[in-house]
This record gives structure tokens, C-alpha cells and sequence, in this order.
């Protein structure tokens, strides 16, 4: 009867195995590159040709995705200063004032 109270007992840890996942596009990309230049002299025109047209279009869109990061920083540079030449405007303009006032002041 007492054997199957098993209020008390502890269980045995259990292993737990885990074997992470890493995927690396730079080292896939370099190893496609690879195997399509170990390729290309045994293979024909239109492979060739279709190779071609995915070498420029690789080089289009990493040409288009530099255009566009820069033409966003270019935005932002302006932005920014605008924004700083406005409060620097402003700061100057209320010195400006209040030394009028002082000024005025001084002189009844």
C-alpha cells in the first residue's frame, strides 16, 4: 500500500539535448558563388546567360539598396540641421529681445 504512494518521491532530472541552429547567409552565398564558378566551364550558352543576368541583377539591387540608404541619410542630415538652425534662430532672436529690453531699461 505504501509503495504506491508516491507523494514523496523525487524524479530523476532528465537530459535535455539541444544542438542550436545557425544559418549564415554570407557563408551561403559564398559557397553558391563557388560551386557556379566550378560549373561554369562545363556549361552551356544559356546557362551561361542566365548566370550573367543574375550576376547583374545581384549588383542592381545591392546598387538600388545603397542608393536608397544614403538618399535616407541625406534626408535625415537635412532634417536635422534644419531643425537645429531653426532653435539656434530662435535662441538668438529671444537674446536679441531681451536685450533690448534691458537696454531700454537702463536709458529711461
Amino acid at each position: 500500500m505504501l509503495e504506491r504512494i508516491k507523494f514523496m518521491k523525487v524524479n530523476k532530472s532528465r537530459r535535455f539535448d539541444y544542438t542550436p541552429r545557425y544559418y549564415d547567409e554570407r557563408k551561403e552565398r559564398i559557397n553558391n558563388m563557388i560551386k557556379a564558378y566550378d560549373t561554369e566551364s562545363e556549361s552551356t550558352p544559356t546557362e551561361q546567360q542566365a548566370r550573367l543576368r543574375e550576376k547583374m541583377q545581384s549588383s542592381w539591387a545591392m546598387e538600388s539598396s545603397y542608393t536608397k540608404q544614403s538618399r535616407s541619410a541625406n534626408i535625415r542630415l537635412i532634417i536635422i540641421l534644419g531643425a537645429l538652425l531653426l532653435g539656434a534662430y530662435y535662441i538668438l532672436d529671444y537674446v536679441d529681445i531681451f536685450a533690448a529690453e534691458v537696454i531700454d531699461l537702463e536709458n529711461p
